[in-house]
């Protein structure tokens, strides 16, 4: 099962981005190492994890820089499938695109938005 971490800025915007946007089912919060929490979402399988910080003032000295997934080493991106992603990007709008929903291969349509942080996230639907 793969799990990944997100630090966000602000806790309390990401989880409405990934929960009432994105409808991730949300698996409650539990303490993590130093007084943080992780707040867990499922994600068919595998975890998404929201990194609170211990105490107000006490979140990511540094961001990622901003701008394309490509344009920068590290963890950029995330791909999530989705049933309907006309529908789903519709959910998104005011969220940054970095690429449109668009036929990547025949049956594989995707689309890239960006979270609060602007991570991007790869929204693919497969036919």
């Amino acid at each position: 099962m793969l799990q990944v971490g997100i630090v966000p800025r602000d806790v309390e915007r990401s989880l409405r981005f990934y929960r009432d946007t994105l409808g991730l089912t949300y698996k409650g919060r539990r303490q993590a190492l130093e007084g943080r929490f992780l707040h867990l979402f499922d994600c068919d399988g595998g975890t998404l994890k929201l990194l609170e910080p211990a105490e107000e003032g006490s979140g990511p000295k540094d961001v990622s820089p901003p701008g394309f997934y490509h344009e920068a080493s590290g963890f950029r991106w995330v791909t999530m499938d989705v049933d309907d992603l006309d529908e789903m990007v519709s959910r998104c709008a005011g969220a940054p695109v970095q690429l449109p929903a668009c036929e990547f291969l025949p049956g594989i349509r995707v689309a890239i938005i960006e979270d609060p942080d602007g991570n991007a996230i790869e929204l693919v639907e497969r036919h």
